[in-house]
């Protein structure tokens, strides 16, 4: 199951996250684009809305396919019990 699921690299390290001051609930796989979301907020502080809405995307698109990768491994571990049938 592993082999078909495997997790994604971690693009950012636990000290770059400790400095970026990326709260604990956020440092997943997609650390790395909150943490380019939180400097595109704190850069425009006014027009963050419009002026970082790619980074916005970008870090949903991202938490998103990480959702999808999660499923799919809770939808084979219960194929693979037979809690589910195909």
């Amino acid at each position: 199951m592993a082999d078909r699921f495997p997790p994604p690299e971690m693009k950012v390290t636990r000290e770059q996250m400790d400095v970026a001051d990326v709260p604990y609930h956020y440092r997943d796989y997609c650390a790395h684009m909150w943490i380019d979301y939180k400097e595109c907020r704190t850069n425009n502080p006014f027009m963050w809305r419009k002026n970082c809405h790619h980074e916005v995307h970008a870090y949903n698109k991202c938490q998103y396919k990480e959702f999808k990768r999660r499923v799919a491994i809770a939808i084979e571990e219960k194929r693979r019990r037979g809690l589910l049938k195909a």
